[in-house]
């Protein structure tokens, strides 16, 4: 392969590679969803322990407990069957009660 060829061969193989690296669509990560430690969480949001259906003051296990309780009981797989509109709501209760775990467990628990 002459100079020629192989820079012809660099400059195809990087303008093919900007090409799919423009049109390929992006995944959505955590951070782009989620607010950050700048930014404010929406209007409607419940505090975690409401969320969860425990008091302020319970302990880890049992936010552990009402976690998978409540995770189990809205789970989307539950409503597979029963069309999209009710699992996007459970898409957003489990959302919703990951956020709410989340949270719970940042605050300092002995």
């Amino acid at each position: 392969m002459e100079g020629f060829e192989l820079i012809a061969v660099i400059v195809f193989f990087l303008i093919g590679y900007w090409i799919v690296d423009y049109f390929w669509p992006k995944k959505k990560t955590d951070a782009d969803a989620a607010p950050g430690p700048g930014q404010l969480a929406p209007v409607d949001a419940q505090p975690w322990h409401e969320v969860l259906g425990v008091r302020p003051d319970a302990g880890t296990e049992q936010i552990r407990e009402a976690y998978l309780a409540k995770s189990a009981e809205h789970h989307p797989d539950r409503v597979f069957d029963q069309g999209p509109e009710a699992r996007e709501a459970a898409l957003r209760m489990t959302r919703k009660l990951n956020d709410a775990f989340e949270q719970a467990m940042r605050v300092a628990r002995p």
